[in-house]
């Protein structure tokens, strides 16, 4: 058993964080429902998105590092650069305009979903920023950094993007988008798709960093 584990610590750690990142979704869901006794719209609160935001912060992070001691990893090697900058800031500035229209384009779906007046959304708002900043971060860096880093060793680049985009999407299955369920999954799918593409043709993960933040942002008001 020992020699066993020690031979998949490595694979066991990042099923652990894949785990970890999972269980924001099914356990606030349950937690809601259960003590609660009320859907998860109406139940939800933003305290509840910055609680489980930190939560897998502290624990996904130090894992990572971890796993990048053991393997002789740097910030290189999970993207955590800038690497040509001016690329960097100008593909994250257009990509990220472009993703604005597609959102507002969009907004008339994310508003059917949101019982928000203008008044709380403007102060949930920093709230909802820092949640989306917390997340993107630690989901990019696995997702786009970690995982995909580590699956391109093993299998072409396409195929290591396809992967990853696919195992991003599966934990949205458990996300509390209940009425656009399937739609939401595979707008993921698609997001996990674009945004590892631009992790590996820019070598930084900055441009997908930033457009997942925006897309949270939207997410986090449909829930509300």
């Amino acid at each position: 058993m020992k020699a066993w584990l020690e031979k998949y610590s490595n694979f066991l750690i990042i099923v652990t964080i894949y785990v970890i990142i999972i269980l924001q979704y099914p356990v606030g869901v349950g937690i809601f429902q259960l003590l609660l006794h009320k859907n998860v719209q109406a139940a939800m609160d933003p305290t509840y998105l910055l609680t489980w935001g930190f939560v897998r912060l502290g624990l996904v992070l130090p894992l990572i590092f971890f796993l990048m001691q053991r393997l002789s990893w740097d910030m290189n090697d999970i993207f955590l650069r800038l690497g040509d900058y001016k690329k960097v800031i100008a593909i994250t500035f257009w990509s990220t305009f472009a993703f604005m229209l597609a959102g507002t384009a969009l907004y008339p779906w994310f508003l059917r979903m949101t019982t928000l007046t203008p008044l709380i959304l403007v102060e949930y708002m920093p709230m909802f920023i820092v949640y989306a900043l917390s997340n993107a971060f630690v989901e990019e860096t696995f997702f786009r950094g970690v995982l995909q880093n580590a699956l391109s060793k093993k299998v072409t680049i396409p195929l290591a993007i396809l992967v990853q985009s696919l195992l991003f999407a599966a934990i949205h299955f458990f996300s509390p988008m209940n009425n656009n369920l399937l739609p939401f999954v595979l707008l993921t799918l698609l997001l996990g798709l674009l945004w590892g593409y631009l992790t590996n043709k820019y070598h930084s993960l900055l441009p997908a960093i930033v457009l997942h933040v925006v897309a949270d942002i939207f997410v986090a008001v449909s829930l509300f």
